[in-house]
């Protein structure tokens, strides 16, 4: 992620080039069934009690969840996700945190949040897309929790991305799920992984290749709960040469990004693991690459590539 993700980008060619879209009639019923059972969400960073009691219930057994994003330059994604964890941690006793990052660049963090050790604003900056204001208030916040706990109680983070496993793009993601799985074995935590939306999807409608989603369920089986990150149209943060580039997208007609766009609430969570028949086929929600892209659309069917998925409609480049 910290650099050209030629790794992700080498994987378009694998996708569904030809989905059907919804007729209007489907999509009324769809909407409908959106606005009758999702839960809105606020952009109130203080509202993590009030937003989401409901993951105590929908996550009950789980022990791995997977929070996506559609990209990795997105404000309100970094938003939401930074309130799920400080919820997760606060409430269902998750204590590891594991970054689609290379481990060298986690551990120098995972200090910090042990003990406050170093320049947390430092570390962040060779991070790439991930130096961001809302995962530094995330890691502020993890040290302050960590504070006042015993060492059999607090948080620890981990990466498991490799600047080895990039010059295999087909092997990478089982690559990372193979080292996530170790780390996992052996401390025996509750975990939450932080990564694109593309390695976490359980990969139901990528036949020729097998994403880190579909190794964790192969492992992990109804232990691993996906929730994918989306949105519709507003601006993005991505890598130009290293540098941070802002640019302005809108999604497409006929696509699932559109159909969440006309549900009657801007942001909110939906559970697909009791969706209607018209959420059984395949088709598309936004994709953003961590540099510019013209095609912006990643494949899934909802309950079976993410059980549940968080809809944000306009969005805002990331902050530094």
């Amino acid at each position: 992620m910290l650099n050209f993700d030629k790794a992700c980008i080498s994987l378009s060619i694998l996708f569904i080039s030809l989905l059907h879209p919804l007729s209007s009639i489907a999509q009324r019923s769809s909407v409908n069934w959106i606005d009758a059972h999702a839960k809105p969400l606020s952009s109130d960073s203080a509202a993590t009690e009030r937003d989401f009691l409901f993951l105590s219930e929908k996550l009950k057994g789980k022990t791995i969840v997977g929070l996506g994003e559609a990209s990795h330059g997105t404000q309100e994604f970094f938003l939401q996700k930074r309130r799920i964890i400080q919820y997760l941690v606060t409430h269902e006793d998750f204590r590891t945190i594991a970054f689609e990052s290379a481990a060298n660049y986690i551990e120098p963090i995972n200090r910090y949040i042990q003990s406050g050790e170093g320049n947390l604003k430092s570390m962040l900056a060779g991070m790439g897309l991930y130096n961001a204001s809302e995962i530094f208030k995330l890691c502020q916040w993890l040290m302050q929790y960590n504070a006042s706990r015993p060492a059999s109680g607090k948080v620890t983070l981990i990466g498991f991305d490799d600047e080895a496993f990039w010059g295999d793009p087909l092997g990478r993601d089982e690559l990372m799920a193979g080292k996530f799985i170790a780390a996992q074995k052996a401390n025996r935590q509750k975990s939450i992984l932080w990564s694109h939306n593309l390695h976490l999807a359980k990969d139901t409608t990528m036949a020729q290749y097998k994403g880190m989603g579909f190794h964790l369920k192969a492992h992990y089986g109804t232990l691993y709960y996906a929730l994918g990150f989306d949105t519709f149209t507003g601006s993005v943060h991505v890598l130009n040469d290293g540098l941070f580039e802002s640019h302005e997208f809108a999604g497409d007609e006929n696509t699932y990004s559109a159909l969440f766009s006309k549900s009657k609430f801007e942001s909110f969570f939906i559970d697909f693991t009791a969706a209607p028949e018209s959420f059984k086929s395949a088709n598309y929600i936004t994709n953003i690459y961590s540099n510019w892209q013209e095609r912006r659309m990643l494949p899934i069917i909802p309950g079976a590539d993410f059980d549940g998925l968080i809809f944000i409609r306009q969005t805002t480049a990331s902050k530094l």
